[in-house]
């Protein structure tokens, strides 16, 4: 069905699509990019007042090296080196912080820090060092931690270790599944649990320990078929498990945010404008379609404008990076389908 623009719009349609023009992507979710979990400390001192300062001091410092590994590029970060702002400067820009798994003695203190950062106060920092900033996430992909032939205290290592990682807050979100989900990489197993957790694809690591070598092998799957290699990470491990399993999950999780971030930027010199028609039976299907737009301004989509608008349905445009594939399954995620129609896009409310 076309577009049917009426003489004389009503003002409910009016004021819907003033609504339409998205809030700054900063209000949308990317706050969560700011926000550090996993950061595992441990300190000793002369007394548990004096650790506990150490440790918070560290974990500080870890915290804020972690979310510019995060939000800068590579070749920057090693042409410009990590930043080293002093202890009181890191500080000011975060805004609070949580502790857990918190276990303390005399001279001793242990913890889990989750820290969540200011991000203007990042932003203008990271601006005024050189530094390009890269904070435009993606669709979540679903971790599914899989071991063959390891001890069952391994197992419990390797599903902890993306657990309480923190990878959820990055840009390529990984969110781990729920332990029920087993067995061979499988989308058709796996799709009840991404689409909960509004993921597009799911990630098989099936954890091997030989000797003192832990590695992992990755493959992806999704709909249409998607089936990926996503290449093998290795780390030696020593009487430390559980911190060596740590580090294997984290090469992992850099090489996923790698890839993420190169096609962001090679993407962000090939963006293309869209026009796409919007067609709505009634204003809470209009109120659906502008939720899903602004979600995913959160991620692939910008500068939406709004065209022309009746009572049945719209004209839109907006900029996009990616390929049409990748815009329709993001789209998708937030409730908005996406089909080829005769002049052009065509979005809808997908049927829940």
């Amino acid at each position: 069905m076309g577009v049917r623009f009426i003489a004389g719009i009503m003002a409910a349609c009016a004021a819907v699509v003033c609504a339409l023009a998205p809030a700054p992507a900063s209000a949308q979710g990317r706050e969560g990019v700011y926000t550090v979990a996993g950061v595992r400390v441990d300190a000793v001192a002369d007394n548990a007042s004096a650790a506990r300062d150490q440790a918070f001091a560290a974990g500080h410092r870890q915290a804020f090296e972690r979310l510019v590994r995060r939000i800068t590029l590579p070749d920057q970060l090693q042409r410009l080196g990590m930043p080293t702002p002093d202890q009181s400067a890191v500080e000011r820009m975060v805004s609070s912080f949580d502790v857990a798994d918190e276990r303390r003695s005399g001279t001793r203190y242990l913890g889990r820090l989750t820290l969540r950062f200011l991000p203007s106060a990042v932003q203008t920092y990271l601006s005024g060092a050189g530094f390009s900033i890269v904070d435009q996430r993606t669709a979540p992909i679903l971790v599914v931690p899989l071991v063959t032939d390891v001890t069952p205290q391994a197992l419990e290592a390797w599903r902890q270790a993306w657990e309480q990682g923190g990878y959820d807050s990055e840009l390529a979100p990984l969110i781990p599944a729920p332990r029920e989900l087993q067995g061979a990489p499988d989308w058709a197993a796996a799709s009840r649990y991404a689409i909960a957790v509004g993921a597009g694809s799911a990630l098989y690591l099936d954890l091997r320990i030989a000797g003192d070598q832990a590695r992992a092998t990755a493959i992806e799957v999704g709909g249409n078929g998607l089936r990926r290699d996503r290449g093998t990470a290795q780390v030696r491990i020593g009487a430390d498990q559980v911190s060596g399993l740590q580090a294997l999950a984290d090469q992992v999780a850099d090489r996923i945010q790698s890839d993420w971030k190169s096609r962001l930027t090679s993407a962000a010199t090939q963006q293309e404008r869209v026009s796409a028609t919007v067609e709505y039976a009634n204003l809470a299907e209009w109120l659906r379609i502008k939720g899903g737009l602004e979600a995913a301004a959160a991620t692939m989509i910008r500068d939406i404008r709004i065209e022309a608008v009746a009572r049945q349905g719209a004209l839109v445009s907006f900029s996009y990076v990616g390929d049409r594939q990748a815009l329709a399954e993001e789209l998708r995620r937030h409730g908005v389908s996406m089909e080829d129609g005769a002049t052009g896009p065509v979005l809808r409310a997908r049927r829940r």
